[in-house]
């Protein structure tokens, strides 16, 4: 007790030291500008922030104080009051310079009178006699710019905001003014304005920066001189006083070297990345930008794109070299052996854009997607393409691609198709070719019957407002497989909705891509029995999916029990009305999440109250992604990772030592057994595959002893006994092979060859 409070005195003392410092330097520099006739709102400006950091010298004197014995007590105090006297003589100093100020402003204006000009003043605003420099939107001039105009025009009382507002506005320019340009000069825009203005351009953290950079850039002198030397000391005291000034001294070591080594490395690094930074920690309030975080997020974009370079550099075609043995020799880039399967697969060619040059075909290039149906055309003449499949190499006529009307005539590219009475009719069959997915989630009896299997879709029921004012209640699914969010048609036009159609375009499993025009509706969603809502955008359908069959029975769950779902427990089959994608799912999704384990529902938090599902999507998924899944070295490292920072393991030494002491009975009564189990202990020993441990308790949550037994061969004639290390017996429901990555399988898929 007694160090923590001589930590806390000392600390105390280096505060109140550092903060007197900048008090004193403060009131050399103000006694200087009043002698040198220095502009009276910079001195005032340098008054009040006088005032301000004396406050806080004056707190931290008190508590000083407090901790002093009477000794040292009346020596302290003097001090205090003599450093009092000095901010005393100085304020006395500023106000004698200002009254002498205003009587020769006084004086002026009345021989201006009686010249006979006062009828030169333009404005008729009790504005000081003084100019601002207009701000232009430097952010480095912002803070010069704002003491300065705090000090003659927002802190005076007799303005109002309307006079402040105008004043304001004369004096910004450029991108600046452009900040404050839709606001209208009245009373209470102007504190919105000034309040707008100074989230733009007062940014400390960027002035902080450019200082330390404007510093590690000094060039060094060549050839020493006085004049030189002069010159390079303004500079450097010129960035010291403005980061003293906001409080980052790098003197008293209020400049830490975790912000010096953030701006240096912030400046090595591209522009996109510290783009994706500033996003970041705008995005994350909660994570402190310093330079471990800095560092972190640089590590995570490497990997990132050091996957993408790899799944990019991976041939694309047909013929995969999957890992076939235990080291993943063939993941390392090892030459192996492919079966007669591998080489009757037809291979793919990455296809190149010929508009973009990237790798896709035209059909989905953003680009050529931009653009109207005329410049389309002009493109794909330009380019030579097929006005059938968009290909190069034939024309329409001869594509194999192409499909016959009625009169049998050669269709062209839907892209290309002209606006024209059809275009109801082609809207229509757009919505009618929409993929539809529907999960089974019934088991079918011998008797006709259904029965729940297991598991449960991420369904809730909400409330869709239209701007009409008429509501309806619909049924929702979660689905973060899908990049968009979709509504039914009738659910639309029962809302009296009408908006414009966009193109897009549909990439379904094993299928080509599909260009489609739907509506694009804004719903807003808010929970039944809560006032929670949300706003989204979706594509209007004209079908989801298939009935959803029921739900589970709550009362089997009791880690359910007690919360109040978003879907009715227990209720009939229902019709899907909105499916809500990625794009929206974690504006709904919340963090709480409630699990038993994986057999169990889990319950999900929202908005519109909680949400059960299950691992029926998971498998579904895992499912369509057979055959496209890439496994690569980064997996390894990432499953090492994951086990040296996330799990947890039991500590079993119980277990193991009850499975010993039973192999010990039994061995106790047969001397030749209990021999040969001692011979193979000591082998393994030997050969460095165990050794001996006097610690009991390990790594705590790292330390996992295997139990053993002992079996015996008497057929066999050398090596009788043999030791089995059992990986699969569970203490607590875990055991050891519950945390082992098993690898991919040896042996190729049925689903695989055939899909």
């Amino acid at each position: 007790m007694k160090g923590e409070t001589t930590k806390k005195f000392e600390e105390l003392a280096k505060k109140l030291d550092r903060t007197k410092r900048r008090v004193n330097d403060l009131m050399m520099e103000i006694q200087h500008r009043c002698a040198a006739n220095v502009e009276i709102e910079k001195v005032e400006a340098m008054v009040a922030e006088m005032d301000r950091i004396y406050s806080l010298a004056e707190d931290l004197q008190w508590s000083y104080e407090e901790l002093l014995n009477e000794d040292d007590l009346a020596t302290k105090v003097e001090e205090w009051n003599a450093f009092h006297f000095a901010v005393v003589d100085t304020r006395a100093t500023f106000h004698v310079y200002k009254e002498k100020i205003v009587k020769s402003f006084k004086i002026e204006t009345a021989e201006r009178k009686a010249a006979g000009e006062e009828g030169k003043d333009v404005c008729s605003l009790r504005i000081p006699k003084w100019q601002l420099t207009p701000f232009d939107g430097d952010i480095m001039q912002f803070g010069a710019f704002w003491d300065q105009f705090q000090a003659s025009i927002h802190s005076r009382t007799d303005l109002n905001d309307i006079e402040k507002f105008i004043c304001l506005r004369s004096n910004l320019k450029g991108p600046a003014l452009e900040v404050i340009s839709g606001f209208s000069i009245t009373a209470s825009n102007y504190p919105e304005a000034v309040k707008t203005l100074r989230e733009r351009f007062d940014r400390t953290d960027l002035i902080i920066q450019h200082h330390i950079i404007q510093l590690a850039e000094l060039k060094k002198l060549t050839e020493p001189s006085p004049t030189g030397l002069r010159k390079l000391y303004d500079k450097l005291m010129l960035h010291f006083r403005a980061l003293r000034a906001m409080g980052k001294d790098p003197i008293n070591g209020q400049l830490t070297t975790d912000e010096i080594f953030l701006a240096l490395s912030q400046r090595a690094m591209p522009s996109e990345l510290n783009k994706k930074w500033e996003e970041f920690s705008e995005s994350n309030a909660s994570i402190s930008a310093n330079l471990e975080s800095f560092l972190e997020f640089v590590r995570k974009q490497i990997d990132i794109e050091e996957k993408v370079t790899f799944t990019k550099g991976t041939k694309s075609t047909g013929v995969e070299r999957g890992p076939t043995t235990l080291h993943g020799n063939r993941s390392k880039g090892i030459p192996g052996k492919y079966t007669t399967t591998a080489l009757q697969i037809r291979t793919q060619e990455r296809t190149r854009c010929l508009l973009c040059q990237k790798f896709h075909d035209i059909s989905v290039c953003t680009q050529f997607l931009a653009s109207d149906v005329e410049e389309r055309w002009r493109i794909a003449k330009r380019l030579g393409l097929c006005h059938s499949c968009l290909k190069k190499g034939h024309r329409k006529i001869e594509c194999g691609a192409s499909r016959k009307t009625a009169a049998g005539e050669t269709t062209i590219h839907d892209l290309l198709k002209r606006k024209d009475a059809g275009d109801e009719k082609i809207d229509e069959k757009t919505e009618e070719n929409i993929t539809k997915v529907c999960l089974k989630m019934s088991v079918d009896k011998r008797d006709g019957s259904s029965s729940y299997s297991n598991g449960s879709l991420q369904i809730a029921r909400a409330v869709i407002c239209a701007e009409n004012g008429i509501k309806r209640t619909a049924n929702c699914i979660l689905d973060s497989g899908a990049q968009r969010s979709f509504v039914r048609k009738e659910v639309v036009e029962s809302l009296g909705l009408n908006r414009p159609k966009e193109h897009i375009t549909i990439s379904s499993f094993n299928q080509r891509n599909e260009h489609r025009k739907l509506m694009l509706v804004e719903l807003r969603l808010k929970g039944v029995d809560n006032d929670n809502f949300c706003v989204i955008n979706t594509l209007c359908v004209s079908h989801l999916c298939g009935i959803v069959p029921l739900n589970p029975m709550m009362e089997e769950h009791d880690h359910l029990k007690g919360l109040k779902l978003a879907v009715q427990f227990p209720r009939g089959e229902v019709e899907i009305d909105l499916l809500i994608g990625i794009d929206h799912y974690y504006d709904i999704v919340l963090n709480e999440i409630k699990r038993m384990d994986t057999s169990k529902p889990t319950a999900a938090k929202t908005i519109f109250e909680c949400k059960c599902e299950c691992n029926i999507i998971k498998k579904f998924w895992e499912l369509e992604a057979l055959g496209t899944e890439i496994r690569n070295e980064f997996e390894v490292s990432d499953v090492l990772e994951r086990f040296k920072n996330e799990v947890q393991i039991p500590n079993n030494y119980e277990q193991a030592e009850r499975r010993l002491q039973q192999l010990e009975k039994r061995l106790i009564n047969n001397d030749e057994r209990a021999k040969e189990y001692d011979e193979v202990i000591k082998n393994y020993i030997d050969r460095g595959w165990i050794e001996e441990t006097d610690e009991r308790d390990g790594i705590p949550g790292k330390t996992w002893y295997l139990p053993h037994h002992a079996v015996y061969r008497d057929d066999k004639t050398t090596t009788r006994c043999r030791i089995v290390f059992d990986a699969s017996a569970k203490y607590h429901g875990t055991s050891l092979n519950d945390f082992l990555d098993p690898g991919p399988p040896l042996q190729n898929q049925i689903l695989d060859i055939l899909i």
